[in-house]
């Protein structure tokens, strides 16, 4: 079953500096970023976190653990959510 590791950047309040904040998916099949996007949605909720950036979601490949978080550390920066296939 494919892994994803899902990063989005959050504020907990207003003039905070957002941060990543991450978790992992697995789904047997591929997720799109419309339920990339809803699993962000869902979970911030949860945790009373709010998106920061232009809401975009861009996939970043795949590769090992510490492969796909430093693509997202290349990420732009008002970019929102960032995702790929993590490798075992």
């Amino acid at each position: 079953m494919p892994k994803y590791l899902i990063s989005y950047r959050k504020v907990e309040g207003a003039g905070q500096k957002p941060e990543w904040a991450s978790f992992t998916a697995q789904s047997e099949s591929t997720l799109e970023s419309k339920a990339i996007r809803e699993r962000v949605d869902r979970r911030m909720s949860v945790l009373g976190e709010q998106l920061w950036g232009d809401g975009e979601v861009v996939w970043v490949g795949s590769g090992r653990l510490d492969d796909v978080l430093y693509k997202r550390e290349e990420a732009a920066p008002e970019t929102s959510i960032v995702y790929g296939l993590v490798e075992e």
